[in-house]
């Protein structure tokens, strides 16, 4: 029998987000446990579980990554056409509360 670590996602990013190339929002990985027979035991089993977990963290972090920066320039986008105050705003506030 083969262990594995199995990880799914399903991301729901806002409609207008552009969709980079590679990735697809829903995902699922398979990472197999290596040495999981009889041979070394717990010490082995345990090895090859954390090579496993550390493979499923740099792909599932790779991914990600590239979902946050296309989010992350929408959002940039919106930010940019939000008007700032400027400082004579904020100090013309403030005399009007006085």
């Amino acid at each position: 029998m083969s262990s594995s670590v199995t990880v799914t996602y399903q991301l729901n990013p806002p409609s207008d987000t552009p969709v980079p190339a590679h990735l697809s929002s829903t995902q699922t990985h398979e990472f197999t446990i290596g040495n999981t027979g009889s041979v070394g035991g717990q010490k082995a089993y345990y090895a090859g579980l954390r090579a496993a977990v550390l493979q499923a963290k740099a792909t599932l972090g790779e991914e990600l990554t590239a979902w946050r920066d296309a989010v992350g320039r929408r959002e940039d986008n919106k930010e940019a056409k939000i008007p700032k105050k400027s400082e004579e705003d904020e100090d013309e506030e403030e005399v009007e509360e006085e």
